[in-house]
């Protein structure tokens, strides 16, 4: 097996891929890639899109303003150029006039800047109920208008200049601004398509039109054949490819279920395969190339509605007998972590980690957990001590944190009950709250110290009930910067904040495998968003 790792500078990674199926060309142009998804998207409107096969469909369809280059930077997309206003605050876009829309019937239509417009005016709609809108309410009266206090859409800070001329004007300074404007809620929507398809945009071939790399052919799913009739087809789009090549003449994604994704991919049904650690060792052929994207954190998290982890102090007497040295010889598949965000995370052109530093984590100390313990003692039910149950998805952190509970039953006289539960079950039980303790894994949803914070924070999806003043302080602060430099330092001061209060208790980084054939090259995977470029796939 080709094994390659590198910590990414950048948010996509180029990685060679897929079997293909009809006739390339000389230029490696014209094939057809595969890859299996393991649901049928919940839609493809990119601003009511909730889900990770929804925008791996829609990264492939739609232009955004910019986009990511394989290195990272942003690029054109939309809008050739962009300047923005010496307070951070106004951006002005200059769009390009041969992007169009089209779809698997005969619309055709220029992509303007009134589709953008209309697209943030629908995200920010309550009646859109569109469940990623926050993250972009830094759009002046956005939150407002969703929240129905500006009932007038049209007093969002998002403007026509001319058919080929946009202005965002933003509240506050936001640093990663640019970079959400490539994410799935940022694609344009055409008013007039969105309502000739009478409340069925983007739920159907015929009724999801496309101004990016690809359109969608056919989209037939029945939950009740299990067949590999189940498909989304992608078919080049021509238009787009008349301004820039788009080289694979086609897509096919098949709904399957997830159990069937390395069978498949072994037996060549599919051409490429993101997978976890354990995934991984089912995969062994010495003709594939590997790379590995160190994106996920693994750690503990305490539910801090449950009446004895709403104790800072309690906590952090925990968090203290996380014997380090330990853990490394049970967790020798992985990399112990030294913070909440990861190795793979990037920040001004280098390593989050290479500019936050390491040694982070609480230290072991048996002493500083008594003191902990000590401080907290009398406030605390001595009647939870015992029965509090810790929620795993899966036994792969089974033995890390059966040494931990050891610890905590030697010095603090803590008794948990462990269950190792299915995925679904897992979810269900962590959104619900339906738990004292869990292991919970962070895969952040862009390359941003942010986005693995931001789960601790009221306006994330908070799942264990942390909430600090200081720490919620910090991450708008860092958020809102003018300056990247100062964005990082106060992500960095949040990060040390959360892990001194044991909002999160670090275990190890694990690993993501994308698996690919020898037969294609020019391929792009972003381990954030899990998204694939295809645009520039070639046949070798």
């Amino acid at each position: 097996m080709k094994f390659t790792k590198r910590i990414i500078a950048a948010a996509l990674v180029c990685c060679q891929l897929l079997i293909y199926s009809g006739c390339s060309k000389d230029d490696g142009s014209g094939g057809i890639f595969k890859y299996d998804i393991s649901y049928d998207p919940s839609s493809l409107d990119p601003q009511t899109a909730s889900d990770d096969c929804s925008d791996m469909i829609i990264s492939c369809m739609y232009t955004g303003l910019l986009t990511l280059n394989p290195d990272g930077s942003l690029g054109e997309g939309a809008a050739e150029d962009y300047v923005v206003s010496e307070d951070g605050k106004v951006y002005t876009f200059k769009l390009r006039e041969d992007i169009y829309w089209i779809d698997k019937g005969d619309f055709e239509a220029q992509c303007t800047a009134h589709d953008f417009v209309f697209a943030f005016q629908r995200l920010f709609d309550p009646a859109t109920r569109a469940p990623r809108a926050s993250e972009y309410y830094s759009i002046k009266n956005s939150e407002l208008v969703n929240r129905g206090i500006i009932p007038d859409v049209s007093q969002i800070g998002v403007k026509a200049l001319g058919d080929f001329e946009l202005e965002i004007t933003l509240s506050t300074p936001n640093p990663q601004f640019p970079m959400l404007l490539t994410q799935t809620p940022a694609m344009p929507c055409n008013e007039e398509y969105f309502l000739l398809s009478q409340g069925k945009y983007g739920l159907s071939a015929e009724t999801t039109p496309s101004n990016g790399a690809f359109y969608i052919n056919t989209w037939d799913y029945d939950p009740y054949t299990i067949t590999d009739n189940n498909h989304i087809i992608l078919r080049r789009n021509a238009k787009t490819s008349e301004r820039s090549q788009v080289y694979p003449y086609g897509l096919n994604f098949f709904i399957v279920d997830e159990s069937r994704f390395v069978s498949d991919f072994v037996s060549g049904t599919t051409s490429c395969i993101a997978v976890t650690d354990e995934q991984a060792k089912l995969i062994a052929d010495d003709e594939l190339t590997v790379e590995s994207f160190s994106s996920i954190s693994v750690g503990l998290v305490f539910n801090c509605k449950y009446d004895i982890f709403k104790n800072a102090d309690f906590r952090r007497a925990l968090a203290s007998l996380a014997d380090r040295e330990k853990l490394a010889g049970v967790l020798s598949d992985y990399t112990l972590s030294e913070g909440v965000v990861p190795d793979e995370v990037t920040l001004l052109d280098k390593g989050y980690r290479e500019y936050a530093g390491g040694g982070m984590t609480m230290e072991y100390d048996t002493e500083k957990a008594l003191h902990y313990y000590s401080l907290c003692e009398e406030q605390l039910n001595k009647q939870q001590l015992v029965g509090a149950r810790l929620i795993l998805p899966d036994d792969t952190m089974l033995d890390a944190v059966s040494y931990i509970m050891q610890e905590w039953q030697k010095y603090l006289g803590f008794y948990c009950k462990i269950e190792v539960l299915p995925e679904e079950e897992y979810n269900k039980r962590l959104s619900s709250g339906d738990y004292e303790l869990a292991v919970m894994e962070l895969s952040g949803g862009y390359n941003s110290p942010e986005a693995y914070m931001k789960p601790f924070t009221r306006n994330g999806d908070n799942r264990t009930g942390y909430y600090d003043a200081a720490f919620e302080k910090l991450i708008k602060q860092a958020s809102t910067a003018v300056e990247l430099s100062d964005s990082a330092d106060l992500y960095i001061e949040a990060e040390k904040l959360l892990l001194d209060n044991a909002g999160f208790v670090p275990l190890c980084y694990k690993n993501e495998y994308f698996f690919i054939t020898e037969e294609a090259s020019d391929i792009f995977y972003n381990p954030y968003t899990k998204t694939i470029d295809f645009s520039e796939a070639k046949i070798k």
